[in-house]
């Protein structure tokens, strides 16, 4: 209703103006206030986002018929959004412009500088937000080849372009230091531009201010200007910094230590948010699978898969798959652990290059898979040197007995001490069925395992990694949870896990 209403007043303004031919010079005066004005009133009322503006600005230019009031009326929006000061704006003024004045469509009224349009242009419509940063490849301190591309931090790249003897660049620069020393830990790279020839200036500038360059900072030069790194960033001033995202894309531009710091802290709250609701929904869609059935599994996860995948973006793959991987690998219900290895195998491993850092996939969650998947019942328990209380290393699961019991503990649970008190008085009947009782305490030193023994006066063995090498214990076993417990047979198979004292009998028949 309100670009109706705008579009009825330039009408008005325009037939006045036709019928009063005699006093153009005024009219037209009088007009360009009252369009400036409306104008104004209308973009009061529109979302500032880019593409809510383009699309009013684009009605309000056609509503100007083809006379010199559209090329007006484009000309007033084109300074408004160059010379707004807010962040991501200025990418309505590089539509207008291109869209408008740059092919012809409207010949630019006087008072519109085309150089300085032109210019503006060129020097920011390769990194606007939302844009794929355009890749520098440039030279280190040491001059060595460097890429901004293959320089992106995991989680932002700070994009910085300095000069040492600027004043600003003085004050702002130590406190980025400052700012990505404390997000060093979460992946937050600074790729620092040096933007004079004088290399060894730069040299000299790091020596003074940062002593060493910290374990997140490339500094680059370009001494020979060849990357073209001022008209790709609009770098007529220093500093000029950036943010990208972990994709290498312009998350903020034109930016100051303090509007960085703050559009950093934005975004992590975002992501957390979002994070937050992809797991909601995650947990809420493992609810409705039938984990029963492995068909269903597979094809219930297929479905999420296919849907995810359509999205250009994969940070809501990563984060759906994991958090749904790992709430299956850690589940107390075998069901679900079996499930993980369906979820790893089909819709991980083969989908790798989604997660940025592909450790994940291809290291921890193959080994966690191949585990999954030794611990099954029926497979052969895997074997391997602990130490017992007195120091002796023990071959853990090589046993003549009918049947071991192992059991993973941890004398600080509280679930482990019920389960160690049953245990105790179930101890003697399980001797008479010919189970001998073994007890693992993972992240437990000869000294702990020998106290938790001597406390709790426990008749069987407690095991423990050899040199503390816990590692060991979790790449081979599901210890992460206890209590837990694996019934193996004397061929050393898996017969049953997490066993219920009540119902040993009927499992050992």
């Amino acid at each position: 209703m309100k670009i109706k209403c705008l579009i009825v007043i330039i009408f008005i303004l325009v037939s006045n103006t036709f019928l009063a031919q005699s006093k153009l010079t005024k009219n037209q005066d009088s007009l360009s206030v009252e369009i400036d004005r409306s104008i104004t009133r209308y973009l009061a009322s529109v979302p500032l986002h880019p593409d809510s503006l383009i699309t009013a600005s684009d009605r309000l230019i056609n509503a100007g018929g083809k006379n010199g009031l559209s090329s007006h009326i484009a000309s007033r929006l084109y300074t408004i959004f160059r010379n707004i000061d807010i962040m991501g704006l200025e990418s309505v003024a590089v539509y207008i412009a291109q869209n408008y004045f740059l092919n012809g469509k409207l010949n630019p009224p006087d008072s519109l500088n085309i150089i300085d349009l032109k210019l503006f242009v060129d020097f920011n419509k390769h990194s606007l937000i939302g844009m794929k940063a355009p890749n520098l490849r440039l030279n280190n301190i040491k001059g060595e080849s460097v890429t901004l591309s293959n320089s992106l931090g995991y989680s932002y790249t700070i994009l910085l372009f300095f000069d040492d003897n600027c004043t600003v660049c003085k004050v702002e620069l130590p406190l980025i230091k400052n700012l990505s020393d404390s997000l060093n830990t979460e992946g937050v790279n600074v790729f620092a531009v040096y933007t004079q020839p004088d290399t060894s200036r730069l040299s000299e500038y790091i020596k003074n201010e940062f002593k060493s360059i910290p374990n997140n900072w490339i500094f680059a030069t370009d001494p020979s200007y060849s990357s073209d790194f001022q008209r790709l960033y609009n770098v007529i001033k220093t500093p000029q910094i950036f943010l990208l995202d972990k994709s290498g894309k312009v998350a903020g531009r034109n930016l100051s230590y303090s509007s960085l710091n703050i559009l950093i802290k934005k975004l992590k709250e975002n992501e957390k948010e979002l994070s937050e609701q992809a797991k909601r929904f995650a947990a809420a869609y493992m609810e409705a699978v039938n984990y029963e059935d492995t068909s269903s599994v597979r094809s219930s996860f297929a479905d999420l898969h296919k849907r995810l995948t359509e999205i250009e973006d994969k940070e809501l793959y990563r984060t759906m798959f994991s958090y749904i991987y790992e709430e299956l690998l850690y589940s107390e219900s075998e069901l679900k652990k079996q499930a993980s290895v369906i979820v790893g195998s089909n819709f991980i491993l083969p989908f790798s290059s989604f997660w940025r850092d592909t450790e994940y996939p291809e290291v921890w969650v193959a080994s966690m898979v191949r585990r999954s998947m030794e611990n099954r019942v029926g497979k052969k328990f895997k074997v391997s040197t602990l130490v017992n209380t007195k120091g002796k290393k023990v071959k853990l699961g090589k046993s003549c007995s009918k049947y071991t019991l192992i059991y993973f503990t941890d004398p600080n649970c509280a679930a482990c001490s019920l389960y160690t008190s049953k245990l105790k008085s179930e101890y003697s009947n399980l001797t008479k069925l010919g189970i001998k009782v073994t007890g693992v305490y993972p992240m437990g030193t000869i000294e702990s395992s020998l106290h938790y023994k001597t406390e709790n006066k426990l008749e069987w063995e407690i095991l423990s990694p050899v040199n503390e090498n816990f590692k060991a214990i979790f790449s081979n076993y599901e210890a992460e949870t206890v209590p837990s417990s694996i019934l193996i047979n004397r061929r050393g198979k898996i017969v049953s896990k997490n066993i219920d004292f009540a119902t040993i009998k009927d499992i050992i028949k």
